[in-house]
This record gives structure tokens, sequence and C-alpha cells, in this order.
């Protein structure tokens, strides 16, 4: 494990900690919350064993446990805190990228990596009825292929098929991300009209990114290039086989 890894699992350490001790001055009526609470602190204080042990693997199981405890009741709303460390918000930001991913070339990988910056990803993958509706065309792969591709991409947290209707943003409401990436060919909405709409379903505290940046590092970094020179090298085929077919009846023309 490298020095910057024990690190990171220090300051994990430490902020688990901090949120700890401010809980532990709380009363709670649940005694149950109480019995989370202290087992939590116990799994801190394992975590914080092992690691001057120098078993960091285990620390980290043992502070990921407390972490957990903590979260569940949070998510309860049983308990409230927040997460001071920037490390720490990311490995609780939603972050939602949403495309038709048909064709999967480094420009999608690079913009999931962008976006992995920012926290957890999550995609959402259009359905083939939507691609027809907003690009005028049907996607060259279908909804269900689409998905099974971006989930194996190593960047991507969760990834779900988009709603079959012309609501859009349902599921961005299902989802309550903490951030949505815009990708620099995603013009059909500007940050601020994207903002306005999620505030109108009661999402206030979405942060909008745009990702105004362009990946060229590769021949082929977007669908179309990719289709067109399918069509090309097609075409060149064609030719080839034409040009082989004359050769070929020229040849028994002058046999005979």
């Amino acid at each position: 494990m490298s020095n910057k890894e024990v690190d990171r699992i220090r300051k994990y350490i430490e902020n688990v900690n901090l949120v700890l001790n401010k809980l532990k001055k709380e009363r709670y009526e649940d005694e149950r919350v109480e019995k989370l609470i202290k087992l939590s602190e116990s799994y801190c204080s394992d975590a914080k064993f092992y690691f001057e042990k120098g078993d960091y693997i285990t620390s980290l199981t043992c502070i990921a446990y407390a972490e957990g405890l903590l979260d569940c009741l949070k998510f309860l709303n049983m308990i409230n805190f927040e997460w001071k460390n920037e490390e720490m918000k990311k490995l609780h930001n939603k972050v939602l990228v949403a495309g038709t991913f048909d064709i999967i070339h480094p420009g999608h990988i690079w913009l999931i990596k962008k976006a992995k910056e920012y926290g957890r990803v999550i995609v959402i993958v259009a359905t083939d009825s939507n691609v027809k509706r907003l690009k005028g065309r049907n996607p060259i792969l279908p909804s269900s292929q689409r998905l099974e591709v971006v989930k194996s991409i190593k960047y991507v947290d969760e990834a779900i098929l988009g709603s079959d209707d012309e609501d859009i943003l349902k599921k961005v409401e299902e989802i309550k991300p903490n951030i949505i990436i815009l990708g620099p060919d995603q013009r059909f909405i500007s940050e601020e009209e994207l903002r306005n709409k999620l505030k109108e379903r009661g999402l206030n505290n979405v942060e909008v990114i745009r990702i105004n940046e362009e990946y060229r590092e590769s021949p082929f970094y977007k669908t179309s290039q990719i289709v067109n020179e399918i069509l090309k090298r097609r075409g060149e085929l064609e030719e080839n086989k034409n040009a082989q077919n004359k050769q070929l009846n020229s040849s028994q023309y002058n046999y005979n």
C-alpha cells in the first residue's frame, strides 16, 4: 500500500472520529441510536488500533463499518451531521451523468473519469425511444446492450436505464444527485435552464457542472466518426470486391 493510500486511511479515521466526538455530546431518546453510535465508536477504536499496528486493510474495513453505521442513522433521520473533509464529501456525493453511450469510445470514458473526480458516478443510459425522439434516429445498439457496456466501465458505480417517456428528469428525481455533469456535446440545455427545471421539482441543491473541454487524444473520439469510418471502409471493401469480380470475369473471357 502506498504512502498516499495510508494517509487517506488516516484522514478517513480522523473524520469519522470527529463526527463521533460531536455525536457523543448529544442525548437521544431512542436507545437504539445510542447503541449504534457506541458500536460505531468501537469500530473506530479498532480502526485506530490496526492502523497503529500497520494492518491497514483491517483498519480500513473497521472504519468503513463505523462510517456505514453513522450514514444509516443519518439516512433514517435519526442523527444529523456533516462530513467536513473534501474526500469524505466525495465518498457521499452522487454524481449523475446521462447520455446515449452508443458505441463506447475514449471520449465517453474520459467524461466518466472526469465525473469520478467529484464522487460516486451514476450513469443514466437513454432508452431507444428517447434517443429517437431527441436525435431523430434509432441508436445503433439497443439500450440493454448499451447499459451492459456502461456497467462494465470501472469508473461507473451504478448504471440504470432512463425513463421511456418524455420526462427525462423523472429518474433524476428518484436518484436525487448532488452533482450533474454535462458533457461538451450536451448543448440541448444550458446549466441555468437545468438548475431552474430541477428547482421546479424540489431539487434545490444540485450542482450542475459543464465539462467544456473536449477529449481529442485519439483519432475517433465521437460515435459519428466511428460510424463514418465504418461506412468508408465498407465502401472501399465493395469497390475492391467489384474490381476483383471484373478482373475474374475478364480472365474467364480471355481464356474462352
